[in-house]
């Protein structure tokens, strides 16, 4: 082994044991330097806890100080406050005493109204007995003069029981009749009055204005622009399938009209066409046929959202949602060109008043009079008048068999025997009835007129015939010489039922006769 490499291992064994020297050195400086920070974290906390004792001797002795100081304020309110209670614990036990002397005065006098009692009812008995034994007695000393008179008129009991029994219906029959002829005058005589204070209270309580909304038959047309775009049979063709109505249209003519039996379809192709005018870039088949159908469902929402809303403003909450969706499309429905879901509106509200003015049921009369024509909405459909329809209609969704008949019977298709079923009746006519509520065509209306004069003239001595307020009241004015006041009342009574069963008009009519005299005189010559 050479120098060197002794030299090498020589320093490698210096430096391996100057390292394990250092490492021992480090461990026990390290060990040296944890204890000592112990030990003064050790004084620290001795210190720390020296000063929070002093810190709560000093809060104790606070503390008193305080207490002592409130209590020496607050002696003389406390002194005071156990005065009171004491005075009050004396009130409290004088009343206790008072309470339990008057409860023990009760009890006494309690327990002599019971002993009274118990001795009237000794007495009771006593005289209940006497009673049954004098009722005895009266019994057979009937018995006994029974007995006499059937021995003396030789008569037996069932003939007396007769006799007496006839003698008693006749009576009471006599008694009927009286009563019922006065009755009969006097329901005459205050009948009419108290009827009209009836619809005179129910129309005052009634504040709805009329709503004059009248129906569209027709959609006018922008420029001829328009009109040239539209008419083109493909066009044509396009939305009347996707409406299911015809529309019609006519060269120079400003407006399109729209034909078709059910309202709300001809509601549907007014609100496309007045989309299509918004909007003339849909004008094609695949346009038309979208805008269709968007205005389909708004349609139908609107429809479901007035059907709503008629029921919660009438209170009627438990409607089938097939009947409030009959009712929201009657706002496209119109007869005489008054409005049918405004109509049945007020039909519900007046009937309801007049149920509450003569004490009938008021929510049977609002529900019957709000779907009495519940079956307009659908009488182009189904074949029938309009009250048979929508009976069958509310009954099969599941409406009371009351409400089905007062609906039947609003228009006599079968007789009304129940006082709901003539308020419903009365409500109709009243509200078709109302200045403004309907509107008949310069038609129609000449028509009637016609019909009317023609009545008046077909009697003998009628010198003319006015139709006047709007054809409900029909002044025939007739000749004094040939016809006397007996006839002019006969006359009056004939033209009525002639115009009853002749002409159709909703309400009444009323005939009036009025006896023309022309008087004249000449004056001597001078």
């Amino acid at each position: 082994m050479s120098l060197l490499n002794l030299i090498l291992i020589a320093t490698a064994v210096s430096l391996f044991a100057g390292l394990v020297l250092g490492a021992l050195l480090f461990r026990y400086y390290r060990k040296h330097i944890i204890s000592k920070a112990q030990e003064e974290a050790q004084d620290i906390l001795q210190e720390t806890q020296s000063e929070i004792e002093l810190k709560q001797i000093e809060q104790q002795e606070i503390k008193a100080e305080i207490e002592l100081e409130l209590w020496t304020k607050q002696e003389s309110t406390l002194l005071k406050t156990e005065e009171n209670i004491e005075d009050l614990t004396t009130q409290v036990d004088e009343k206790k005493k008072k309470i339990d002397d008057r409860h023990s005065v009760a009890r006494s006098e309690l327990k002599d109204f019971e002993n009274s009692l118990k001795e009237k009812e000794k007495e009771l008995e006593a005289h209940s007995k006497n009673w049954e034994s004098k009722k005895l007695d009266l019994k057979n000393m009937q018995k006994q003069i029974i007995e006499k008179i059937q021995s003396v008129f030789q008569l037996n009991s069932l003939e007396i029981t007769e006799n007496l029994q006839k003698d008693l219906e006749l009576e009471s029959q006599r008694r009927s009749e009286k009563f019922l002829e006065f009755y009969d005058e006097e329901l005459k005589d205050t009948a009419e009055t108290q009827a009209k204070q009836i619809l005179d209270a129910a129309l005052d309580r009634f504040q709805r204005p009329y709503s004059a909304e009248r129906g569209i038959g027709s959609v006018s047309l922008p420029d001829a622009a328009f009109f040239n775009s539209l008419n083109h049979p493909e066009i044509i063709e396009t939305i009347q399938k996707a409406c299911g109505c015809d529309i019609i249209l006519d060269e120079g003519q400003t407006h399109v009209g729209v034909a078709g039996f059910d309202p709300v379809r001809r509601e549907l192709t007014r609100r496309v066409l007045e989309k299509l005018i918004k909007n003339r870039r849909d004008i094609n088949p695949n346009g038309i046929v979208k805008v269709s159908e968007m205005v389909k469902k708004e349609l139908f929402r609107q429809i479901q959202q007035d059907g709503d809303q008629i029921a919660r403003e009438l209170k009627i909450m438990d409607l089938h949602p097939e009947i409030r969706q009959m009712m929201g499309s009657l706002r496209y429905r119109y007869s005489f060109t008054q409005n049918q879901y405004f109509h049945c509106g007020e039909v519900g509200w007046l009937a309801g008043l007049l149920a509450s003015e003569l004490g009938c049921d008021l929510k049977k009369s609002r529900r019957s009079g709000l779907l009495h024509d519940i079956g307009k909405s659908m009488d182009h459909a189904v074949d029938g008048g309009h009250a048979m329809i929508g009976a069958d209609f509310i009954e099969k969704r599941g409406e009371k068999a009351d409400i089905v008949h007062n609906v039947r019977a609003h228009h006599f298709d079968v007789t009304p025997s129940a006082p709901e079923a003539f308020l419903v009746i009365a409500a109709d006519a009243i509200s078709g009835a109302r200045p403004g509520a309907r509107r008949s065509t310069i038609e129609s209306y000449n028509q009637k007129v016609t019909e009317l004069q023609d009545i008046a003239h077909s009697f003998d001595g009628v010198t003319d015939c006015f139709v006047l307020n709007g054809g409900r009241e029909c002044r025939v004015v007739v000749n004094s010489r040939k016809v006397s006041d007996l006839v002019a009342l006969d006359y009056s009574h004939q033209i009525a039922a002639r115009i009853e069963s002749e002409c159709s008009y909703p309400g009444s009519i009323k005939v009036v006769i009025v006896r023309e005299t022309f008087v004249s005189e000449s004056t001597a010559p001078k």
